[in-house]
């Protein structure tokens, strides 16, 4: 009998320390759990609002810088005025290639210099004369204020108006791509029908050409 009292308080005591390790298991309160849900979604809300603020901030230092919000300039032509000294005031330069005053959006300085230095004189520049027998030499400098004289023209070698009209058209590729526009009175059918001609004749070495100093590459 003593045995079986064992046994079954053995049972018993069995159980119950089987009933206390299933009682002893960690319950999270309610109240625990809602609190860290809460920290969650404030770290959440702040992360947001922080990246929202940066972005408007970006957004903001971007609208203030002017180059970003210019307005392109069309450009319609490249008149310089009636004189030289009108030409000056507009802002304009004579450019050699052209034989005419251009504004900046008009000219390739780059080209012309290249033009400058493909000629028949010294170190590849342009020689010119003020008369048809190239007798007379004349400097650009001088050049460019012809035009404030009526019907004055300057002279030079055949193969300046073969370059030139060779520059001219390197000069509508490059402008394509640069934002500028060419002169008017360049950029049309019958200036390339005209060096086409000027490339056909095969003039003779010592052959001359002429031209004269114009304001208004929009009609001349």
């Amino acid at each position: 009998m003593y045995e079986d009292y064992r046994k079954i308080s053995d049972t018993g005591s069995t159980s119950e320390r089987s009933d206390s390790l299933e009682c002893d298991e960690p319950v999270v309160p309610k109240q625990r759990r809602k609190s860290r849900w809460l920290r969650i979604v404030k770290v959440l809300l702040v992360t947001f609002l922080s990246i929202w603020g940066f972005i408007n901030l970006v957004i903001t230092a971007i609208s203030h810088v002017p180059f970003l919000h210019r307005t392109p300039v069309v450009h319609t032509g490249c008149y310089c005025g009636t004189s030289s000294t009108e030409a000056i005031a507009m802002g304009c330069k004579y450019d050699a290639l052209a034989a005419a005053w251009l504004p900046d959006h008009c000219r390739d300085d780059e080209l012309t210099e290249e033009f400058n230095h493909s000629g028949d004189g010294p170190n590849g520049t342009w020689l010119y004369y003020r008369d048809k027998a190239h007798t007379m030499p004349i400097t650009e400098e001088e050049i460019m204020f012809l035009g404030d004289t009526p019907n004055a023209r300057f002279h030079m070698d055949y193969s300046w108006h073969e370059v030139h009209c060779l520059f001219y058209w390197r000069k509508e590729h490059r402008f394509r791509f640069n934002g500028k526009i060419l002169d008017p009175r360049s950029d049309s059918e019958e200036h390339i029908m005209h060096c086409g001609e000027i490339w056909g004749r095969k003039a003779t070495y010592g052959t001359g050409t002429v031209s004269g100093v114009v304001f208004d590459t929009n009609s001349e």
